[in-house]
């Protein structure tokens, strides 16, 4: 059921706090994993501005309900800015690089909708905005990761007509200041290639298994 009242907006300066807020409220929903909204709003998302905006082929949208709550939002920024090692790794991959122009992959970061307001339309407009406006940059396709331990996340991916790429499995030990180190074990060109271990654990939740499953998800645009 959509909501009334709610439109698609792009970014203001004032709403730079709120932004934050979702991404924290959102991930802790999920367990905030490893401190991961944290780490995005000291990182990218410490001047959303400067970091999206103002970037060619940047962007970021609010979802405002009632003029004045912003309920969801979500980033795009070309593949090189947003997934640096993903952009490499098109870079070297000659057969890739001959099918799509790694400058014309964009990266959707941070989609996140309040969980108040989730099942009603609003991820999807969200979505729907970015990929127009992919489109009119002259973008090509639209990569982004996500934890295969996030249900939700994965399930909207699907729905919308994303599709899985490479699964990388990375596995957890602790420093003595008990922060996470991951170390890169195993990369499954695509869901068919894990092993039945592996398909059990990837929706476990990282602290119980010391590991964690990296999904990648693709979509070819026009």
């Amino acid at each position: 059921m959509a909501l009334k009242n709610m439109i698609i907006r792009s970014f203001e300066p004032d709403d730079l706090l709120h932004c934050q807020n979702i991404t924290l409220s959102v991930y802790k929903d999920y367990g905030n994993i490893d401190d991961y909204a944290e780490k995005a709003i000291s990182s990218d998302m410490v001047d959303i501005e400067q970091n999206y905006l103002k970037i060619p082929g940047g962007d970021w949208w609010v979802a405002v309900l009632d003029q004045q709550h912003i309920i969801g939002q979500i980033g795009i920024q070309p593949l090189s800015v947003g997934d640096q090692k993903s952009y490499r790794d098109a870079l070297m991959n000659s057969a890739f690089s001959s099918y799509i122009d790694p400058e014309q992959i964009c990266e959707l970061r941070r989609l996140a909708v309040l969980s108040k307001y989730q099942r009603q339309q609003i991820g999807s407009k969200l979505l729907q905005t970015l990929i127009e406006y992919a489109k009119t940059f002259g973008y090509k396709a639209i990569h982004l990761t996500t934890l295969t331990s996030m249900l939700s996340a994965c399930q909207f991916y699907d729905k919308h007509g994303f599709k899985r790429g490479k699964i990388e499995q990375y596995n957890l030990t602790f420093d003595s200041d008990n922060k996470v180190i991951y170390t890169k074990s195993t990369v499954f060109e695509n869901p068919s290639a894990l092993t039945d271990d592996d398909r059990h654990l990837i929706s476990q939740p990282m602290y119980e298994i010391h590991r964690i499953y990296v999904q990648h998800y693709w979509m070819l645009i026009n």
